[in-house]
């Protein structure tokens, strides 16, 4: 959230402006303290979009944010989150197959098997293998 707008009080007048909407929502299906924690995650949402939607109009050199980059900022940050944690997912266990597969070729290689380097081996395959596909499957 470094690239907030120049104009912080019409940032603040958006939330209050959210915020009033709340007051008169009916907060039946929520306790008092959840609805309280949704308002606060509203402002917070409200702030993180402002901001991804102003970084991507900069992104794109334009004069103002337009109605795409605010929809793009707010794609980027309901996805974001599990899509990151997935891909963290994927990259690790593309190194543990990449180690798995390069450690079986170079006891091919040498022509020297041990039961623990072979196991360790196929088991880093297996879960490298298995992170990849969690991946490819959330994406």
């Amino acid at each position: 959230m470094t690239d907030l707008p120049q104009n912080k009080d019409s940032l603040q007048r958006v939330i209050e402006e959210a915020d009033s909407l709340l007051k008169h929502a009916e907060p039946s299906p929520f306790s008092p303290s959840a609805f309280s924690e949704l308002k606060e995650r509203i402002s917070e949402y409200i702030v993180q979009l402002v901001s991804e939607a102003i970084k991507i109009s900069k992104r794109h050199k334009a004069d103002t944010v337009s109605a795409a980059h605010v929809e793009r900022a707010s794609e980027y940050l309901v996805t974001s989150t599990s899509r990151r944690f997935f891909r963290h997912l994927g990259t690790v266990g593309g190194i543990l197959l990449g180690a798995s597969l390069s450690n079986i070729l170079a006891m091919t290689v040498a022509g020297r098997y041990s039961t623990l380097g072979t196991l360790v081996s196929a088991g880093l395959g297996i879960i490298g293998a298995f992170l990849i596909a969690l991946h490819i499957a959330k994406d």
